[in-house]
């Protein structure tokens, strides 16, 4: 049964919490936009949405405007201004703008080669109150508990949102549908709620949350990264554990040391400098340690030498005389990571 590589990262991501006291390295992964077919369609432009009153379409626009990669940005945002002013020049309205060959239309006149079109479905927000009583210890016995309780109210403040949107895009080569989606997102939250107890008793004034308006603005930025999150390859991070103590009985007293130094620098976050003492150890001992093998694996990894990595993890599985659940891990999660930066790699550099 073939596994995903999220399944296998939630599970490197339990081995880890299982691993105890055991030293880990992050690692650093490029993942494809989960949309691909906006690999070729970085010249983007953002219609109005219906029914925007939380101003969903502006922060898409922002969002995808600002979006960078190793610090290159992704996208070329055409300009709104230029969309409003052919929508006003074809005395177009904004319920015309969800339909495809419109947005086809207004696609070609300004240059874009995909545009972004979309409606709020449903924008709600309630604010509401209510008083609580609450008590507080004014003097203790001697021996404990308390002898004088004071009791007062306070107010209590409520606030529920939710905002759902329809998003689209179309290819305005084509005039077909690239991508469609639904995202709704709610927003619940009680002053009298978000604070610490003890024994039952609220320890801190009432917290502050969010408005109406707040809650409202705070969802549709949700939304928007949410759905510009899948349009863009974007990295992930996840922790490794490593193998701490090389299992050969002929390891001499300096290699003990040279290994124990790596982990060290490995801790300090020079990864560069455990890489060079890994790589002499890897010579010093024929290549014959499963554990140098597998944590020199790991430093490649984290460098995003992922080809190296695998074939480390390959020699470090080959010398195993029975499973070792983080070989195993490794084993099963490089091949998906190379596939899924193949793929980052090709979604970036298409034109």
């Amino acid at each position: 049964m073939r596994v995903s590589l999220k399944a296998l990262l939630a599970i490197s991501a339990l081995a880890v919490l299982m691993s105890g006291c055991a030293q880990k390295v992050q690692i650093k992964a490029l993942n494809p936009a989960e949309v691909g077919a906006m690999a070729t369609k970085k010249k983007v432009a953002v219609s109005n949405f219906r029914h925007d009153n939380v101003g969903l379409a502006g922060k898409i626009e922002t969002m995808m405007a600002k979006h960078q990669l190793d610090k290159q940005k992704y996208f070329t945002v055409l300009s709104r201004r230029d969309v409003n002013k052919v929508i006003a020049e074809q005395k177009l309205q904004s319920s015309e703008l969800m339909d495809e060959k419109t947005s086809t239309r207004i696609g070609k006149l300004i240059g874009a080669q995909a545009m972004i079109n979309g409606e709020i479905a449903s924008a709600n927000a309630e604010a509401g109150s209510y008083r609580e009583e609450r008590k507080e210890c004014l003097s203790y016995y001697k021996e404990g508990g308390c002898a004088r309780w004071n009791f007062y109210n306070v107010t209590c403040n409520t606030t529920q949102a939710s905002v759902s949107a329809n998003i689209n895009i179309v290819n305005i080569e084509t005039g077909s549908l690239i991508y469609g989606d639904s995202i709704s997102k709610n927003y619940s939250a009680d002053s009298c709620k978000e604070g610490t107890a003890l024994f039952g008793i609220l320890q801190t004034a009432p917290k502050q949350i969010l408005s109406k308006g707040q809650a409202l603005n705070k969802l549709a930025s949700d939304i928007a990264d949410e759905f510009v999150y899948k349009l863009t390859p974007h990295y992930v991070y996840f922790q490794v554990a490593l193998l701490d103590s090389i299992e050969l009985d002929s390891v001499t007293d300096a290699q003990k040391q040279a290994f124990a130094n790596a982990l060290e620098f490995i801790k300090a976050g020079r990864i560069d400098k455990a890489d060079l003492l890994l790589s002499g150890l890897m010579n010093e001992l024929d290549g014959r340690s499963y554990v140098v093998a597998f944590v020199n694996g790991v430093v490649k990894e984290a460098q995003g030498h992922f080809d190296d990595a695998k074939k480390l993890y390959q020699l470090a599985d080959s010398i195993t005389v029975k499973p070792v659940d983080e070989i195993n891990l490794a084993m099963m999660r490089i091949d998906g990571m190379i596939a899924k930066r193949d793929e980052a790699q090709r979604q970036i550099n298409a034109k």
